[in-house]
């Protein structure tokens, strides 16, 4: 078995898909449109696993880091001071940055419907 993709549930498919395009830089490799239903997205990095964008009317529940279950998505840069500086300048900004006891660095954001991301820089 390989993991293949998540699942992210949005009240806004469009708008959570193009911020995922326009800061993160993915793209979208599917589209899947049924009429009377918002439609929904498969987005992708530049390798990795697949973000499937699909629509809910459910409200957002806030969640800790240190919840069970779901944490985060993780997303791996070869420079974090770059990363963050982009980020930082589409309006996005990290907490709880830090470099870990193994030597990476990792920062923590929400995507605009409040879905937890990770950057971290794993030095070679």
């Amino acid at each position: 078995m390989n993991a293949e993709h998540i699942g992210i549930f949005a009240r806004d498919t469009v708008a959570l898909s193009r911020w995922y395009l326009e800061t993160l830089g993915f793209k979208v490799i599917r589209t899947l449109e049924k009429e009377g239903r918002p439609p929904i997205f498969f987005l992708k990095g530049e390798k990795g696993m697949v973000i499937e964008i699909l629509p809910t009317t459910s409200s957002h529940v806030a969640r800790e880091l240190s919840d069970p279950g779901y944490s985060h998505i993780g997303l791996v840069v070869q420079d974090f001071d770059q990363a963050a500086s982009s980020l930082q300048s589409k309006g996005v900004s990290l907490h709880d940055v830090r470099t870990t006891s193994n030597g990476w660095t990792i920062g923590y954001f929400n995507d605009p419907e409040g879905n937890r991301l990770e950057i971290v820089y794993r030095p070679q």
